[in-house]
């Protein structure tokens, strides 16, 4: 793989933003490798994916976000097989109706929208670093507002609350976002969050019952397209003119400020100490 054509790792590629994501940047060219769970879907994305952009270029690798043993597997397979990353999605997420923990003891939510996203990014760090001008971007949401920070309740050890638990995780996606780009400042590596819209994709489908169930069935009527909400990633991957853009938040291709708290450095720190104790990285650390 030449240095001009471009490589791409995307979680969650399989449906809704994360599919239309991996179209558009195939169709500009980009190698595509997607992190799923799903064997069947990965396939016909695959398949999809070829058919829309008449590119080859596609290879995928099978991981469950709700195993850290499986996101070091996954990781060492990609590290295996290919020489240098240029960009890094973390686009995987998702809400669940009621609290689950995972094999590693944590939260559903906070273990795939936060805790395998950052180990995995930090896996796959070395690579980024051979690219010659690497890209992290990070999936948030403007929920990150609602989210709300106690280092006693993670895990929802006080109460479960799905869109509450929800909105925290994505609070957490940026500041992985703001830690992560003040530690790769003098780097060629770039770290961004998005978010990707109001987008009318299966999420949220999980809620099939309950309150929630209605609520989620009319806001989709006033939802943005799949391939609208993957505008914004597919810009900060692709855009030359972002190339030396770090540690910010885009809304419709556009710089966005965040709320006052995503900036709370005794915060920022407690989760990144937090989460390199939890999935086991301390010893990489010093490699930043």
């Amino acid at each position: 793989m030449g240095q001009a054509e471009k490589l791409v790792l995307i979680t969650g590629a399989t449906e809704g933003v994360g599919k239309q994501t991996a179209i558009q940047l195939a169709a500009k060219g980009f190698s595509i490798v997607m992190m799923v769970r799903n064997k069947a879907k990965a396939e016909q994305t695959k398949k999809d994916i070829i058919a829309l952009t008449s590119s080859a270029k596609v290879d995928y690798i099978l991981v469950d976000l709700t195993s850290f043993k499986q996101v070091r597997a996954a990781a060492q397979k990609f590290n295996e097989k290919y020489d240098r990353l240029d960009v890094l999605i973390n686009n995987a997420g998702l809400m669940y109706p009621e609290k689950k923990i995972t094999e590693d003891g944590f939260e559903l939510c906070f273990q795939v929208n936060h805790l395998s996203h950052f180990l995995l990014t930090h896996l796959v760090l070395d690579k980024l670093k051979k690219s010659k001008q690497g890209r992290i971007i990070n999936l948030s949401s403007e929920g990150h507002k609602m989210g709300k920070f106690d280092p006693d309740n993670f895990n929802a050890e006080k109460g479960y609350a799905s869109v509450g638990q929800y909105c925290f995780t994505k609070l957490c996606n940026l500041y992985f976002t703001h830690s992560l780009a003040e530690k790769l400042k003098d780097t060629n590596i770039t770290v961004n969050a998005v978010h990707p819209g109001v987008v009318a994709s299966g999420f949220g489908s999980d809620h099939d019952k309950g309150l929630l169930k209605p609520i989620f069935s009319i806001a989709r009527l006033f939802m943005i397209s799949n391939e609208k909400g993957a505008a914004t990633s597919v810009f900060l991957a692709s855009d030359p003119g972002v190339s030396k853009i770090t540690g910010q938040y885009f809304k419709n291709r556009k710089l966005t400020r965040t709320s006052a708290k995503t900036h709370d450095a005794n915060n920022q720190k407690l989760l990144w100490d937090y989460s390199m104790e939890k999935v086991g990285l301390k010893v990489l650390e010093p490699a930043l």
